[in-house]
């Protein structure tokens, strides 16, 4: 796969602070790469840098295999999606989409397919003020999608939509990337998101990237489930008598779980459902972002 974007040894400061400090990462074709990292990390100013918006003090920045602050031509098929999409309130999707599509030579057909793509089918009519903020994003997408982008840059994508909007905006992004082989980045600070649809988790802090990795390196070497049940603590007491190493959470019954140990928690959650306790959800979460950070300072 070649390598669409490359930062090496890059730094950027404001006055004292050091936002980006000898930053190296890549983004190769095909992939989707999570940027995660708590507010002030530095993820926008990457981005700004990576796209050519910023200048940088040092280091090296290639985005399709040119420098972006110097030749505006390597943004050429790359799209950007920013956490809060600024189209016009007055304009019907359709008619804005339209106007984009002939900025890039295109027409009708075009702006069919960027809202099939963009699920906006049976809302394209709609003004943009008139949309849901899950509507707004995928309005946003849609634009991107206009430019028939190789790569596409998203800022914080999901931090304001509820949870259902969300899940859909982010089932969209993997559709996209596998159906479209559309190549992402995708900043947040939300870990369980970004693992949905990332093959690749770069974190930073305090302008460094202080971990790298696939979803299942960083986050799952020591999985946990998370159960939530109507009785967390006889689950708990049925857990820990037979060795496993618990704590309770409100009505959520946390458990590390090793490995060959998937069979026997299965049979004791079993076992709990028909002695009385109602088990509601079921999952297995990761490291948690703090977690990711302190090793990654430990480092």
């Amino acid at each position: 796969m070649g390598i669409i974007l490359r930062l090496s040894n890059v730094t950027k400061r404001f006055g004292l602070v050091r936002a980006l400090d000898n930053v190296s990462l890549e983004v190769r074709e095909g992939e989707v790469v999570g940027l995660l990292g708590p507010n002030g990390a530095g993820k926008t100013t990457l981005i700004k840098v990576s796209l050519g918006l910023m200048r940088r003090d040092s280091g090296l920045v290639l985005l399709n295999g040119l420098d972006p602050y110097v030749d505006p031509s390597a943004r050429a098929g790359v799209s950007v999606i920013f956490e809060r999409p600024s189209l016009p309130d007055s304009l019907r999707v359709k008619d804005l989409l339209f106007h984009v599509a002939r900025i890039y030579g295109g027409g009708l057909d075009d702006v069919r397919r960027a809202v099939k793509l963009a699920g906006l089918e049976g809302h394209e009519w709609k003004k943009f003020s008139e949309l849901s903020a899950g509507l707004k994003q995928r309005a946003a997408i849609a634009h991107a999608l206009l430019a028939n982008p190789r790569f596409i840059v998203a800022d914080e994508p999901t931090s304001n939509l509820d949870p259902v909007e969300r899940l859909r905006v982010l089932e969209l992004i993997a559709t996209l990337n596998r159906d479209e082989g559309i190549t992402f980045l995708i900043s947040s600070h939300v870990i369980p998101e970004v693992t949905r649809v990332s093959s690749r988790l770069v974190v930073m802090s305090r302008g460094r990237v202080v971990a790298s990795g696939s979803p299942s390196e960083l986050l799952y070497k020591n999985p946990v489930a998370r159960i939530r049940c109507s009785d967390p603590e006889k689950l708990a007491s049925m857990l820990e008598a037979s060795g496993f190493n618990v704590r309770v959470e409100g009505y959520n019954v946390l458990v590390e779980v090793r490995e060959g140990d998937y069979g026997a928690l299965l049979e004791l959650l079993t076992i709990a459902s028909r002695n009385g306790v109602f088990l509601m959800n079921v999952d297995f979460i990761g490291a948690t972002l703090e977690e990711l950070l302190s090793s990654g300072d430990s480092t």
